[in-house]
């Protein structure tokens, strides 16, 4: 195998670790999302943008926890990963850029945020393909829609 030649099964576990990565998500299993990621010695910090850029293993454990906790923004949510490209950089590293789609699911059903993830460092470990670092754009369309949540809320206040 060539350093930028990707095996079948290489490209079908990274495939299912972009999908646990929104599963475990949706639900609402911290521990189970970051077993997606390197461990905390070698992780190299997840940039949410409008939601935060966490440096260490620990604040971002610590973000998910809230995030998929009681009033967090992920419940009640589907995240959907589209448009995967797996660009091999050696035999133990890949860059992944997908974007992401974010579903209402606990009330009328209906999408309410779309993103990309540019050029997550996803490196083979020895328990399997993992998360190194992630950067995600949300899209702005995202917070036109919450300004408009805002409104409404303080119109139905009144």
């Amino acid at each position: 195998m060539t350093s930028k030649t990707l095996r079948f099964e290489d490209e079908f576990e990274i495939r299912n670790l972009i999908s646990r990565y929104c599963i475990t998500t949706d639900n609402a299993d911290a521990d189970a999302f970051m077993a997606c990621w390197v461990p905390a010695e070698q992780f190299g910090g997840y940039d949410s943008g409008a939601f935060g850029t966490m440096k260490t293993w620990k604040e971002l454990y610590e973000f998910e926890k809230h995030h998929v906790g009681p009033g967090g923004g992920a419940n009640g949510k589907r995240h959907q990963a589209t448009n995967v490209l797996i660009e091999p950089v050696s035999a133990d590293e890949v860059r992944v850029t997908h974007d992401l789609l974010v579903f209402e699911v606990a009330q009328e059903p209906r999408l309410i945020a779309t993103g990309r993830y540019d050029d997550s460092v996803v490196v083979r470990t020895a328990a399997g393909w993992r998360f190194k670092s992630r950067k995600l754009h949300v899209d702005p369309g995202y917070f036109v829609l919450v300004e408009q949540w805002k409104k409404a809320a303080g119109a139905g206040a009144r």
